[in-house]
């Protein structure tokens, strides 16, 4: 009587891949090994590319967290008479004050072509306002009173401000500390949605690394099929 694998290999065509009933190609379980070398090298290289996809995760939560705030700016009122301590960072706030000129720097940033200005409001020295050069030019600067936007400590702003931050407390003589709030004019939540669109492009590259890690280092195992006689 002939046995159910040989029945199975003479229905297979001729020049067709020899699978087992277990859904196994004996012949793909006949390839070599890859290079234990290169092996822990890909391996290595994707994990690396997780840790560094993270770490960019975790450097923009603060602007995702910024663009879910609430669309209208809470009004804080002259900045005379702001207190450090009521204010709350990396929210979305309208502030009155009068411009300093004396105390203004330009600047650009690295990436990017925008230039920015940024000065104190008179009368303190505890919140400076950032401010587009396109958007307003020195002579509308010094007469506009009223500034809305994302509001944040010098500190949590990174080190892209960093040099600003340098700049005014060393060649200007402003109080500036990492403590510092810092308003970025024009900048609304709804300005920061490509940092969204970077966490769901940056969330997918990491779940197709994860993926692949399982699927090409898994161990593959041979299982001996059952002959019916």
């Amino acid at each position: 009587m002939a046995s159910a694998g040989s029945i199975q290999d003479d229905l297979v065509p001729e020049g067709s891949p020899r699978i087992s009933s277990e859904g196994i190609d004996p012949e793909l379980l006949d390839l070599p090994a890859p290079a234990k070398g290169r092996r822990l090298a890909t391996m290595a290289l994707m994990a690396l590319s997780v840790v560094v996809a993270l770490g960019l995760l975790a450097s923009i939560r603060r602007d995702v967290s910024y663009f879910f705030h609430p669309g209208t700016p809470v009004a804080l009122g002259e900045a005379v008479a702001l207190e450090p301590a009521e204010l709350e960072p990396n929210s979305y706030v309208t502030v009155e004050g009068t411009p300093m000129a004396s105390g203004t720097v330009g600047y650009g940033r690295i990436l990017g072509t925008g230039r920015y200005r940024a000065f104190p409001l008179a009368g303190q020295r505890n919140l400076y306002v950032q401010l587009p050069v396109e958007s307003d030019d020195a002579a509308r600067t010094s007469a506009r009173r009223q500034f809305s936007g994302r509001l944040v400590t010098f500190g949590d702003a990174g080190g892209r401000f960093g040099t600003v931050r340098r700049f005014l407390e060393s060649k200007m003589g402003m109080p500036v500390s990492g403590e510092s709030y810092l308003l970025l004019a024009d900048e609304a939540p709804s300005s920061y949605g490509g940092s969204l669109a970077l966490v769901v492009l940056v969330s997918f590259a990491i779940l197709v690394n994860l993926i692949l890690f399982l699927r090409l280092f898994r161990p593959i195992r041979a299982r001996e099929t059952a002959k019916i006689a």
